[in-house]
């Protein structure tokens, strides 16, 4: 009896020819699909500006008679009104006229030239500002010491100055007064000095405007408040000792 579990293989062992058929059909197939779907973009050269060309045109050439009457009538001297240039006949007519060869607007006539009559003249001089103040000269200070005196919205809020207060000056000097426009906040500190008519000693100066630094007015809510102090000086002006 014969196994039956012995695999045998067919007695044909060669392939089909379809199947090679059928493997080159479709490689063939793929190709063409590929080729027919692919997007092809141009190609580009990449070029840089264009270089400058000069074109030398020789005088009597048949291009520099062409040429010579564009250029002629591209020139606005030739056209302009009162060059007394007379065109020739030959000269080619022209496409664009400006508007100023044609039409010429009336002008009105200018005025005589007259001379000004200056001793007749009256010029305007600098206008004087006057500073009105209060202040009694320096050799009326009397035995009273130095008080502040303001104008405006600080006459009423002027500081007191302390007993222990000295200015002092030079031998002989006779200080002038000096007044400041001031600015001061709602809490009474003093917040701009400007130094509007000096003593004529620098040194003063600074020692009235480092008191009006360091002192304080009267407190008002209603917040910054301008004005003119003047200081009135008084018998605590001492001559400073010379070292």
């Amino acid at each position: 009896m014969k196994d039956t579990l012995i695999f045998e293989w067919p007695g044909r062992h060669h392939l089909h020819p379809m199947l090679a058929v059928t493997i080159l059909l479709a490689a063939l197939l793929h190709g063409g699909m590929f080729f027919a779907f692919t997007i092809l973009y141009p190609r580009t050269e990449k070029s840089g500006p264009n270089p400058a060309h000069i074109y030398f045109i020789p005088p009597g050439s048949p291009d520099a008679a062409r040429m010579q009457g564009l250029l002629r009538s591209s020139d606005p001297a030739v056209y302009a009104p009162g060059r007394g240039v007379s065109l020739p006949e030959a000269f080619p007519p022209v496409a664009y006229v400006p508007r100023y060869v044609s039409d010429k607007p009336a002008l009105d006539p200018l005025p005589a030239a007259t001379k000004p009559d200056l001793a007749r003249s009256t010029l305007a001089g600098p206008v004087p500002m006057k500073m009105e103040s209060s202040v009694s000269g320096a050799g009326e200070r009397g035995p009273v010491p130095t008080r502040l005196v303001a104008d405006g919205e600080l006459a009423a809020r002027v500081p007191s100055l302390p007993k222990e207060t000295v200015f002092l000056i030079p031998a002989g000097f006779d200080p002038e007064p000096a007044i400041f426009l001031v600015s001061v906040r709602g809490n009474g500190q003093v917040a701009h000095i400007f130094l509007q008519q000096g003593t004529g000693d620098s040194d003063l100066d600074a020692q009235a405007a480092n008191l009006l630094r360091w002192n304080r007015f009267s407190a008002n809510p209603g917040g910054m408040a301008w004005g003119f102090v003047t200081f009135q000086w008084g018998c605590d002006v001492r001559t400073r000792v010379s070292q």
